[in-house]
């Protein structure tokens, strides 16, 4: 069974490294909205500016089905071992930045492990965002994009899944690299993804991401001029060497070793989730 929105918020502290890694990315991405850390719902709902007679309506939305398939998604986006991904997200990062790796695997026909893995990811967001929210598909894209916590997602997708790991692809692509990356990874995806779920998932999944792929595109495209400042900042809040070896994330509770190093995708997907209900609640939901 999935962690439930609060569980999984309330699993991350303000020191963690993953709290820390993604709080550094946005300080220095300057399309992003302003990082404000909370792990309850009662925090997303202050974010939104919402009062305390909107949290128990967002805490029962909450704890709705399809947000419990959303919080599931997002938990397979971080778990390597479980068949949604070859890497994981911050493996990449880490990968990137080593000295063995850095510089040569840029690009999707250098690296097609990495490349299938951002697809997985892209497909995992539109389905989270299919299921937290209401109404047609253009109403959802609409109602994520609105979302600091969708802000989010899609900047961490766009920098730390794509312009980073393919950068010589994003000097070349640009906002199409999205649609590129999906395109030559369809059958994969659409294959690893059965491994996991359901057809009909899919089939929500691919729906939802054929609206997205120009919003995400987007932030794709603003990243191109900022990858080297990036780049340079981020180094300083991963670990590397013997500190990679002995720091440890209180939301895994295991050493960090590079592989699911840090669970970036359960909390940027339970800040998504949290917002969407408390947005709801405030709808009259």
């Amino acid at each position: 069974m999935s962690a439930t929105v609060q569980q999984s918020l309330g699993e991350f502290k303000s020191d963690d490294l993953t709290v820390k890694l993604l709080a550094g990315l946005y300080s220095v991405v300057p399309f992003s909205p302003n990082w404000v850390f909370y792990n309850n719902i009662q925090g997303a709902a202050q974010r939104l500016g919402a009062g305390p007679d909107v949290v128990s309506r967002a805490e029962a939305i909450a704890a709705s089905e399809d947000v419990g398939k959303a919080m599931w998604m997002a938990g397979m986006l971080d778990t390597s071992d479980k068949l949604i991904a070859g890497y994981a997200g911050v493996k990449n990062l880490l990968s990137f930045f080593s000295s063995s790796s850095g510089g040569n695997r840029r690009t999707f026909e250098a690296d097609p492990q990495q490349a299938l893995d951002a697809g997985l990811k892209a497909t995992g967001l539109a389905y989270m965002t299919y299921r937290l929210f209401p109404g047609s598909v253009g109403d959802k894209v609409k109602q994520f994009r609105e979302l600091d916590a969708g802000k989010e997602a899609a900047i961490y997708f766009a920098v730390g899944e794509i312009a980073l790991p393919f950068a010589d692809n994003l000097a070349e692509e640009g906002a199409e690299l999205v649609q590129k990356l999906m395109n030559r990874n369809e059958g994969e995806i659409a294959k690893k993804f059965a491994e996991f779920s359901d057809q009909a998932s899919f089939k929500q999944a691919s729906e939802m991401f054929g609206q997205m792929v120009g919003p995400l595109g987007q932030y794709v495209e603003q990243a191109k001029g900022h990858v080297n400042p990036i780049a340079d900042k981020i180094k300083g809040f991963l670990p590397s060497g013997a500190t990679l070896m002995n720091v440890a994330d209180s939301a895994t509770g295991v050493a960090a070793t590079g592989a699911d190093l840090m669970p970036v995708w359960t909390l940027l997907g339970a800040r998504l989730a949290a917002e969407a209900c408390v947005k709801r609640a405030m709808n009259g939901e």
